[in-house]
C-alpha cells in the first residue's frame, strides 16, 4: 500500500541512467518506494540510457516522462516546457503534500518549471552535489546555464524549504545562503549493499584487477592513475587496469588517447559504459579500487560518489586526501590514502596491495563496515523521509 501523503516529482536527473546522479537518486528514493512510504514521479530533460525507455510510462515504481529538446532547433523550447509543465499538473496529487525534489541547482532548464510548480502547490528541494562556482565552462550555453545558476542559487532561500548537501563544504555553503531561514541537511554518498554479497572472497595474486568508474573528468586524475599503472605494470606483469564510465566526449578521447601510448595498454581494458547489470558484475570480479580526485576546489568541494561502492566491494581501495574523504577514511585501517596529483603516491598504495594481497582482505572488511555503517541507502534514505515530512 503505498503512502498517499507524499507525493514527489524528481527534477534535475534521470533515474534510470547508470551514472553517479542517477544512483544517488535510486538510492535514496528505492528503499521508500519499496517499503510504501511514498510516490514517485520523474521530469527527465534527457537520459544517458543506453536502453531505450520509451518517452513516457512507468519503471521500477516510477511514472516517467523524457521532455527533451534539441539545442538546433530553438523552437523546440516550446514543446520542452508545455510537456513539462503537462506532466507537473498531472502527476500534482490532491490531498497529498507535493514536493520537487531537485538535483542540484535551479538553473535556465529548471526555473520556469519550479516556479510553476510552486504555483500550483508543491513544495522544493534542492540536493546541492557540487559548487559551481568552481564548474568548468564548456560551450557558451552550458557558460550561461552555470552562471545564472549561481544567481539563481542566492534567491532560491525565497522559494524553497530545504536544501540537502552531500558533503561538509556544500552544507556550509547552503547554510551560508539560507541564512537562517531554510532548514539545510547533511546526506552524504549512498550505497545499496545488496550490490556487493560478501562471500569468502579469495585473492588471486596472479590475476589482480585494478578498478576505475566514473566520468574521467579532469578532476578524477585518471591520468595520475594510468602513468602509476604503466609504472607499476613494469614490476608486475599479471595485473590488469578496468575502466568504465561515461564522460565529456573530449576528456574520453584524451583518456583513450593515452592508453593508446601506454606500454601497459594490453593489460588496460577500456569497457565504456556499462548496464547496470555488467557495472555491478565488473565491480565485483575485481580486487583494487582507485579514486584518485585531483586537489582542485571542485574536487573538494563535493564527495565522489563511487567511493561508497568502492568501500562496500570489501576489497582494497585507495584513496586521495581530498573534501570529506579523511572524515570516514582512514590510511591503513579502512583504505590506503594519499596525495593528490601524484603518480608516487598511486605507484606505492597498488605496491602496497599487490605485495601484500592479505591486506585486500583485511582494509576491505574494515571498508565495508565503513559503507554499512555510513553509507547504507536503506538507512539513510530514511533521513530524506524525515525531510520530506518536515516540510
Amino acid at each position: 500500500m503505498v503512502n498517499q501523503g507524499l507525493n514527489i516529482v524528481i527534477m534535475g536527473v534521470s533515474c534510470f541512467d547508470g551514472m553517479a546522479g542517477s544512483t544517488r537518486v535510486r538510492n535514496l528514493f528505492e528503499p521508500l518506494l519499496g517499503k510504501g512510504l511514498l510516490r514517485a514521479n520523474n521530469l527527465i530533460y534527457e537520459t544517458d540510457n543506453k536502453v531505450s525507455i520509451g518517452k513516457e510510462g512507468r519503471l521500477n515504481n516510477i511514472n516517467f516522462r523524457i521532455i527533451g529538446f534539441r539545442l538546433g532547433n530553438p523552437f523546440s523550447i516550446f514543446s520542452f516546457w508545455s510537456r513539462g509543465i503537462s506532466f507537473l499538473k498531472k502527476n500534482k496529487q490532491a490531498g497529498s503534500k507535493n514536493i520537487i525534489y531537485n538535483y542540484n541547482y535551479p538553473d535556465l532548464k529548471n526555473i520556469f518549471f519550479l516556479m510553476y510548480g510552486r504555483m500550483i502547490g508543491y513544495k522544493i528541494v534542492f540536493d546541492i552535489i557540487e559548487d559551481n562556482r568552481f564548474e568548468a565552462h564548456v560551450g557558451f550555453m552550458n557558460k550561461l546555464r552555470i552562471k545564472t545558476s549561481l544567481v539563481l542559487f542566492k534567491l532560491s532561500r525565497y522559494f524553497t524549504k530545504a536544501y540537502v548537501a552531500i558533503s561538509d563544504h556544500l552544507y556550509e555553503r547552503a547554510q551560508l545562503n539560507s541564512k537562517g531561514k531554510i532548514p539545510v541537511h547533511l546526506i552524504p554518498i549512498t550505497v545499496n549493499l545488496d550490490y556487493f554479497k560478501i562471500n569468502g572472497y579469495q585473492v588471486n595474486r596472479n590475476d589482480l584487477k585494478i578498478f576505475y568508474g566514473g566520468s574521467f573528468a579532469p578532476k578524477d586524475g585518471l591520468g595520475y592513475l594510468l602513468d602509476a599503472f604503466e609504472e607499476v605494470s613494469k614490476k608486475d606483469s599479471n595485473i590488469k587496469l578496468i575502466l568504465t564510465g561515461l564522460g565529456n566526449p573530449a576528456d574520453v578521447d584524451k583518456i583513450k588517447a593515452k592508453i593508446a601510448a601506454s606500454a601497459a595498454k594490453e593489460r588496460i581494458l577500456f569497457k565504456g559504459f556499462l548496464s547496470t547489470e555488467e557495472y555491478y558484475s565488473t565491480l565485483n570480479s575485481c580486487d583494487i579500487f582507485c579514486m584518485t580526485r585531483v586537489n582542485s576546489k571542485f574536487a573538494n568541494a563535493g564527495f565522489p560518489f563511487k567511493l561508497g561502492e568502492f568501500l562496500a566491494s570489501g576489497k582494497g581501495v585507495i584513496a586521495t586526501r581530498v573534501g570529506d574523504v579523511p572524515k570516514y577514511l582512514h590510511n591503513e585501517e579502512n583504505s590506503l590514502l594519499i596525495n593528490p596529483d601524484s603518480v608516487a603516491d598511486i605507484v606505492q598504495a597498488l605496491l602496497v596491495f599487490i605485495n601484500n594481497p592479505e591486506k585486500i582482505n583485511i582494509l576491505g572488511a574494515a571498508a565495508r563496515r565503513t559503507a554499512e555503517t555510513n553509507f547504507d541507502s536503506d538507512k539513510v534514505s530514511m533521513e530524506l523521509l524525515s525531510i520530506f515530512n518536515s516540510i
